[in-house]
C-alpha cells in the first residue's frame, strides 16, 4: 500500500472535502478521486458515503484515518531520522519551562520562519520536571528547563542562556538594605518545587532572617511582581524575569554567590534529534 493515498485520506478528512483537500495538494479532483477509489478497492471497504454532498467519512473511515495519521507521523520521523543534513524537516513537539516561555517562544518562531520553513512545532509549557520527564518518554521532542542541578542521565542538555539572580523590592523598603529586608519583610516565594524555586529556597535557607519571617509561595510570576511594586514584600528571581515588571519604584540587588539560573535544552541523548542539535539551538540564537 502507497502512504501517499493515506494522506489524500487524511488531507480530505481536516479539509472537509474532496474539493478542499485537491486544492490544497495541488492536484486535480479527478486525481484525487482515483486515489480514493483505488485505496477502497484495496481495502476493500467503503470509506466514504456518497449519498451526501460533499460524500462524508464512514466510522470506518474515520478509524482510518485515525491509524492512518499514527503511521504516517512515524514515517515522517523515519525519513527525518535518515536525513543526512543538519536541517529540520517535519513536526516537532517543543516544551518550554513556563517562565521562559514568555521570553523565548517568539523569538524562536520567528528564527524557525527562516531556518527550519519546512518544520512544524507543536508548543506546550509545564513545570520543569515534567517536561524532562516527557522528553526522557519520548512524548516531547525536545524542551527548555531550568537546570537544577540533577539531570536524567539519558538527557543530553545543551546551555542556552545564564541568567543572574537578583532581589527585586520597593524603595522605601531598602532602608536597611538586604540585612533589613531579611529581617523585617515578607518575602514572596516562586514555587518551591520548581526548577528556580529550588535555588531560590537553597539560597533563602543560607540567609540569615528569623525563622517565623514571613512567607508567602506564589506560582505566577506577575502577581509577585505587582505584590512587590505595592511595596508589600520582596522577592529573588532570575533579572529578566523582574526587568520585564520593572517600575521606577522598584530597586534590585545582586543576589550572594553569583547565583544564576542555567536554562538548557534537553533532548535525548540517542533520540533522532541529537544529529541536529546544531539546528535546534540555531533557533535559540545560540551557537
Amino acid at each position: 500500500m502507497q502512504t501517499r493515498s493515506l494522506r489524500t485520506l487524511v488531507k480530505i478528512a481536516h479539509a472537509g472535502s474532496f474539493a478542499q483537500a485537491a486544492g490544497q495538494l495541488g492536484i486535480t479532483l479527478s486525481t484525487l478521486s482515483m486515489q480514493m477509489k483505488a485505496l477502497e478497492a484495496e481495502l476493500g471497504v467503503a470509506l466514504f458515503d456518497r449519498n451526501h454532498r460533499p460524500p462524508r467519512l464512514t466510522p470506518l473511515a474515520v478509524s482510518v484515518v485515525e491509524q492512518a495519521t499514527a503511521m504516517l507521523q512515524h514515517e515522517d520521523q523515519l525519513v527525518e531520522l535518515c536525513r543526512p543534513s543538519d536541517t529540520l524537516v517535519g513536526h516537532f513537539k517543543l516544551g518550554f519551562v513556563t517562565t521562559a516561555a514568555v521570553r523565548l517562544l517568539p523569538d524562536v518562531l520567528k528564527r524557525a520562519q527562516t531556518l527550519a520553513p519546512r518544520a512544524r512545532f507543536e508548543v506546550e509549557t509545564g513545570l520543569s520536571a515534567v517536561l524532562q520527564e516527557k522528553v526522557e518518554n519520548g512524548q516531547i521532542d525536545a524542551a527548555v528547563v531550568t537546570d537544577a542541578g540533577a539531570f536524567p542521565p539519558r538527557l543530553l542538555s545543551q546551555l542556552l542562556r545564564r541568567e543572574p539572580f537578583v532581589f527585586a523590592a520597593h524603595q522605601r523598603l531598602l532602608d536597611g538594605g538586604l540585612a533589613g529586608l531579611m529581617a523585617q519583610h515578607r518575602f514572596f516565594h516562586f514555587m518551591p518545587g520548581t526548577g528556580i524555586g529550588k535555588l531560590i529556597a537553597r539560597t533563602m535557607g543560607e540567609q540569615d532572617r528569623p525563622k517565623n519571617a514571613a512567607s508567602v509561595v506564589l506560582d505566577d510570576l506577575e502577581a509577585i511582581m505587582e505584590c512587590v511594586t505595592e511595596g508589600l514584600g520582596f522577592t529573588l528571581l532570575p533579572e529578566p524575569d523582574v526587568t520585564r515588571y520593572l517600575t521606577p519604584e522598584i530597586r534590585t540587588l545582586a543576589a550572594p554567590n553569583d547565583l544564576e539560573r542555567k536554562l538548557v535544552l534537553a533532548i535525548q541523548r540517542e533520540g533522532a534529534l541529537a544529529p541536529r542539535l546544531g539546528a535546534l539551538k540555531a533557533l535559540f540564537g545560540a551557537a
